[in-house]
């Protein structure tokens, strides 16, 4: 199980950092810096918002169905059409619940709401597609779904460029937000299709699911399957909400709330950027988790190589930002007047990725294994913690606020999970451990610095330097152990 991780960890790095980042930093920053002051907040803001209620369109069906289908691949064809059923009325009651809250309690305008409803429509059809997903590699087919986790943003890509383009031939002035919106509702479309046209060579089930019928017929599967489920629904409610609240309450409670939310949106993109390798890492556990708890088989390899990995290289990465922010934010946001304040809004919140990596290793462990109270009591707690440090700083200190209530409440969380996976299956580090993490963390942390106050080397070689080292040192210090890597080789090149 071991080698099938790192074979397929390795292709879903690659497929992702071979198109995620252009979208992120090519045309995400692009769209950012071509809009209207606050306007780019504002769609932040709304996005965030979308997020919020999206629990009422996955329901934790997305966990719920990648833990059965990967332990039980022979009940998808049974299931699949009433999930699908929920999976349909779900998203519509969560594009009328969201709209309705944001018309009622948000108090947006008229343009905003307009802008809130395509952004809905997005994320119902993002939901479905992960849904789909969660299928494919519950069956068991993970490079096919390694390469399907990108085609969104390949096809953003194509079309956010051309609407970019074409506003740069035949426009003038800004560039319409909407504009931007529209193009990743084609590709999601497009995405969507083609994801259920690959479950569907992959399986047997039905071309054009017949949801009425389904849902007459199968009632009492749906009652029971939206009753199991539950548990996993808490858990993204609870993970959403103490993840995107920040964003929501800048953007209410300043009187220039909108500005200060593009301040932190800019530090959050770095943050979403990394953090698809801590998602990329959790879908590819999820089934491979599962399987190895439905079998009986030792957790605890898997999750010690997990865990390796993703603290080198988030840590690796964090070290290498944190040195070089204001550099990179100066490159990010050419010509703006507050780069200072960006930049120190972005050292405080880019910490917040070796917190949410240890989180989705561990959790994702406790989700395959069905540990949903324990970890929602964790989750309840960090969201109180998120509100009260929100409320508390935001109002002096703005996105700095923002960004350090963020940083305390993933790591609250990220030593909860922790802590449960120790008392469940007893994952515990070694000391041995102990003083390689020590050794590599403090060693890249101290070269990192040192790198950055060289003088008459450019800050991209500094940065492309640290993380060559941070890659090297962690197999010198043993964090990683090379012999599985050197071991895949051989068995590709055999």
């Amino acid at each position: 199980m071991r080698k099938l991780f790192l074979i397929n960890i390795l292709l879903l790095i690659l497929v992702n950092v071979l198109i995620k980042p252009f979208f992120i930093f090519g045309i995400d920053l692009a769209v950012q810096n071509r809009t209207e002051p606050g306007a780019y907040g504002l769609y932040f803001a709304l996005l965030n918002w979308a997020y919020l209620f999206q629990i009422i369109s996955d329901f934790g069906l997305q966990n719920f169905n990648a833990r059965h289908v990967s332990s039980s691949s022979h009940l998808l064809e049974k299931y699949f059409p009433s999930l699908l059923v929920i999976k349909v009325f779900l998203s519509f009651a969560y594009f009328f619940v969201a709209m309705a809250a944001a018309y009622f309690i948000g108090n947006y305008h008229t343009e905003a709401l307009w802008l809130l409803a395509v952004l809905l429509a997005n994320q119902v059809m993002v939901q479905m597609t992960l849904f789909l997903r969660t299928n494919i590699s519950g069956l068991g087919h993970y490079k096919v779904d390694s390469l399907l986790s990108s085609l969104d943003k390949l096809l953003m890509l194509f079309f956010c460029g051309f609407a970019l383009w074409w506003h740069n031939r035949t426009g003038t002035g800004i560039f319409p937000i909407i504009w931007f919106v529209l193009a990743q509702s084609l590709a999601l479309l497009m995405t969507m299709f083609v994801v259920y046209g690959v479950l569907r060579s992959k399986s047997k089930i039905p071309l054009r699911p017949k949801l009425l019928t389904n849902l007459k017929s199968g009632w009492p599967v749906i009652v029971v399957l939206f009753k199991k489920s539950l548990p996993f629904a808490v858990v993204i409610l609870l993970m959403s909400a103490y993840t995107r609240l920040d964003a929501i309450i800048l953007e209410r409670i300043l009187p220039d709330g909108d500005y200060h939310t593009d301040i932190f949106a800019g530090s959050y993109r770095l943050l979403d950027a990394l953090n698809m390798f801590g998602y990329l890492f959790a879908s590819l556990l999820l089934p491979m988790f599962s399987r190895q708890l439905a079998e009986g088989s030792d957790v605890r390899p898997l999750t010690q190589l997990s865990f390796r990995l993703i603290w080198a290289g988030s840590i690796t990465a964090c070290v290498s930002i944190f040195f070089h922010r204001y550099d990179i934010i100066a490159l990010m946001f050419k010509g703006k007047a507050d780069l200072v304040y960006r930049s120190d809004v972005c050292g405080v919140l880019i910490w917040s990725f070796v917190a949410i990596c240890v989180t989705y290793i561990f959790s994702t462990l406790l989700t395959a294994g069905a540990k949903m109270r324990s970890m929602n009591q964790i989750f309840l707690a960090g969201l109180c913690l998120d509100l009260i440090m929100d409320f508390a700083l935001i109002p002096t200190q703005k996105a700095m606020g923002a960004a350090h209530a963020a940083l305390a409440t993933q790591v609250f969380v990220a030593l909860g999970m922790v802590f449960l996976c120790y008392k469940y299956y007893q994952i515990r580090v070694t000391l041995d451990g102990l003083v390689r993490i020590a050794v590599f963390t403090s060693g890249i942390t101290i070269i990192a610095w040192f790198l950055s106050t060289v003088e008459g080397m450019v800050w991209p070689v500094q940065f492309a330097t640290t993380l060559v080292i941070g890659l090297l040192m962690a197999f010198i210090t043993g964090l990683v152990d090379i012999r599985p890597v050197l071991e895949l080789l051989k068995k590709n090149q055999a």
